[in-house]
């Protein structure tokens, strides 16, 4: 089984290519380790995570702003809760669900906090909240250093939503893609069906993934995400 190490790795290898931005692949590091939280010796984070979700709902809710932004996230560390390890939160429907709910918390915390101070400290706060619920507790030290220096010197930061949605769905892949190499294989069309896939589907996805960054970086200079509309559109 690989390690969370070997998961934060990949991550930032599949991320890169095409966001080489510290936030993004800060996203994508969250997104690859966020996936083994439906193992039962993650119950504690999964909780923690629940509660935060009902408290940022209260607040969005008396700031008259989208509440349905924290009732995701509690929904999502219910299905958490409740799901067996690599069943339906290791599928690509799983995934996607995850990536909705998070981008959502991240727009909703974005939102509310700008508020209050500039982009930079909000994405440095949002950034570490994230890591300090969801990252193994032996790199968090590591994270959030690497995250707050990074972010003070990057020139040009800037916000875009579909990015974070991207960002952070790839790093859950990358989680799903390592897992098919295992023994064990993934669910990866749960609940529509329990069949496990294993190297075969992980080489499908690898390679899909090696015709995207073939886009990205030679046919379209590395801009590939603008071609289909993904501006910088908050």
């Amino acid at each position: 089984m690989p390690s969370y190490k070997e998961h934060v790795l990949v991550a930032i290898i599949m991320v890169f290519p095409f966001f080489p931005n510290i936030f993004y692949i800060a996203l994508a590091v969250i997104g690859a380790s966020i996936i083994d939280m439906d193992h039962k010796v993650n119950q504690k984070n999964i909780t923690i995570i629940g509660l935060l979700g009902v408290i940022l709902a209260l607040i969005l809710y008396i700031f008259h702003f989208p509440y349905l932004v924290g009732v995701l996230i509690a929904l999502m560390a219910l299905l958490f809760y409740v799901s067996e390890h690599r069943g339906l939160m290791h599928s690509l429907i799983g995934i996607a669900f995850i990536s909705a709910c998070v981008t959502f918390f991240v727009l909703g915390a974005h939102n509310l906090i700008t508020q209050y101070t500039n982009l930079r400290v909000t994405l440095i706060i949002i950034s570490l909240i994230l890591g300090i619920v969801i990252l193994n507790k032996k790199i968090v030290p590591i994270y959030a250093f690497l995250i707050i220096i990074g972010l003070i010197f990057t020139s040009n930061l800037g916000f875009n939503i579909y990015y974070v949605a991207l960002a952070f769905f790839l790093g859950c892949l990358s989680h799903v893609i390592l897992d098919l190499f295992t023994p064990s294989g993934v669910q990866l069309i749960n609940p529509i069906s329990s069949v496990k896939f294993k190297k075969r589907a992980g080489f499908t996805l690898l390679a899909i993934w090696v015709g995207c960054v073939i886009a990205s970086v030679v046919l379209y200079g590395n801009n590939f995400l603008s071609i289909i509309g993904f501006t910088n559109i908050l």
